[in-house]
């Protein structure tokens, strides 16, 4: 057995490289990211969670694994009873948030995916009495996504200093600290607090609770 190597890990890595982000979008390495994020696993162990064969898996890993993309990395290796070595693959950060910057340039339908959903995002705020009238719905959407974009590119710094003490958290105690830890870098981000404020003065012209 291989010792544990020490892989530096972050809580969230946004993913702005279009060619990343369409290679992300593949259903099956979506999965292995999801489970891997989790914890640590074979080849073996992934091909029945998800049931897929083997050779599938493998396919998927070595792409995510390449170093150009470098989302899933080698973090042990045990050799079974019978000789057989196996590799346990880990994700490089718990979360993996897609830019939607980099969703727009993509060649694919992620690109009309990214826009429509800001677009939704902007009517469905009638629902709880912000009222966007057409004619201001692509500004909302545009002030939406510099938001959203300068909210990635501060939380994507967020270290694990105390990667044992982090993997005995509980699921719901590390989210629990994620969130005030998120809020806190957040609120200490000068560009990222006139970014909100202009978004709550542009909301509250068309609130009518308020």
């Amino acid at each position: 057995m291989s010792p544990k190597k020490r892989v530096p890990l972050k809580e969230i890595e946004v993913i702005s490289d279009p060619k990343i982000i369409k290679l992300m979008m593949e259903p099956t390495r979506a999965a292995i990211l999801k489970n891997l994020a989790a914890e640590s696993m074979t080849v073996k162990q992934l091909s029945v969670r998800l049931d897929k064969n083997p050779g599938t898996i493998l396919h998927h890993i070595e792409k995510l694994k390449d170093p150009k993309v470098g989302l899933v990395v080698e973090v042990r290796t045990e050799q079974t009873p019978t000789g057989i070595v196996q590799r346990y693959y880990r994700a490089r950060a718990r979360e993996f948030r897609l830019g939607i910057k980099g969703m727009m340039q993509t060649d694919s339908g992620v690109a009309k995916f990214a826009e429509d959903r800001l677009k939704t995002l902007v009517r469905t705020l009638s629902v709880f009495g912000i009222n966007i009238p057409e004619s201001q719905q692509a500004e909302a959407a545009e002030m939406l996504r510099e938001l959203v974009e300068r909210e990635n590119t501060v939380i994507s710094n967020m270290p694990i200093i105390d990667q044992d003490g982090h993997d005995k958290l509980s699921s719901q105690d590390r989210t629990d600290a994620t969130m005030i830890l998120r809020r806190y870098i957040l609120d200490r981000d000068p560009k990222y607090v006139e970014l909100r404020r202009e978004w709550h003065r542009f909301l509250s012209h068309y609130n009518q609770g308020a």
